[in-house]
């Protein structure tokens, strides 16, 4: 009885060995990402190794299915996510094949992206600006600031972001010398802020000021408006006429003046 209980026993202990030097020799499956951080909107890549051979994977956000894949004859996948919109912070990415074999990694939501609805306008016009993967419920500011020192406001406004981490609002062009300057947000709660985008300040809207006039040109205008329009009329040129000298005349005359001297003469 002794031998064969220590026969028993030892075919047990070769058993677990061998079982465990079966398991050692199997992997376990394991997922990487690329990126592991950014906005809201962004593409990951999710790759996975050592699943079940020729089976379906399912990728999950947290508790959301994201996306499916199809591991090939080594038990490899590839599959590509967008990160929803959530608050920043960081999350679970997992992936599960058929027979439940899973591996899991973290992605960190940072608030990286803003949206303006213009990149160039002049002082005090207004532009929408909105973001998301802000902090849930955060104070946000916008802020204009000085190129060439990022130390300098030039205009702050604050926004609340909501439960999503989302934010809109319309932004003020503070009166500034036309150039170029840069516009980004920063979350209150977790001191992350936006990329910095150029924003132009256009030369300032001006409006042609009405002509001044006294009330004496005022009253002379409005009496001129009244009085009735009459069309001015060349005057005419007098006609002179000059009298015509006749020539039987003053041979006539001649000829008097002849016959007189003539008989003047006869007498003497």
């Amino acid at each position: 009885m002794t031998f064969k209980c220590l026969k028993a026993s030892l075919s047990c202990l070769l058993l677990l060995l061998a079982l465990s030097l079966v398991s050692a020799q199997i992997p376990s499956p394991s997922i990487l990402i690329n990126p592991v951080e950014g906005p809201v909107g962004s593409s990951v890549s999710v790759r996975g190794t050592n699943f079940l051979m020729n089976s379906e994977v399912r990728v999950f956000w947290e508790d959301k299915h994201m996306g499916s894949g199809k591991t090939d004859s080594k038990g490899s996948f590839s599959v590509s996510i967008k990160v929803p919109e959530v608050p920043c912070g960081y999350y679970k990415i997992t992936a599960i094949d058929e027979v439940k074999n899973n591996a899991y990694t973290t992605f960190r939501v940072i608030p990286k992206s803003l949206k303006l609805s213009a990149t160039r306008s002049s002082p005090g016009s207004s532009i929408s600006i909105s973001g998301s993967g802000f902090s849930a419920n955060s104070e946000v500011e916008v802020r204009l600031i000085d190129p060439f020192s990022e130390m300098r406001n030039l205009a702050v406004k604050r926004v609340l972001a909501n439960e999503s981490g989302v934010i809109n609002v319309q932004f003020e062009i503070p009166d500034v010398p036309p150039g170029e300057y840069k516009i980004y947000a920063l979350d209150a709660k977790t001191g992350l802020k936006t990329d910095q985008y150029k924003f132009t300040v256009l030369m300032p809207k001006t409006t042609p000021l009405p002509a001044t006039t006294t009330p004496e040109q005022n009253q002379q205008n409005q009496t001129d408006k009244e009085k009735p329009k009459t069309t001015p009329t060349t005057p005419k040129t007098p006609v002179t006429y000059t009298p015509r000298k006749t020539p039987g005349f003053e041979i006539a005359i001649a000829i008097v003046a002849i016959a007189a001297a003539l008989s003047i003469l006869r007498r003497r």
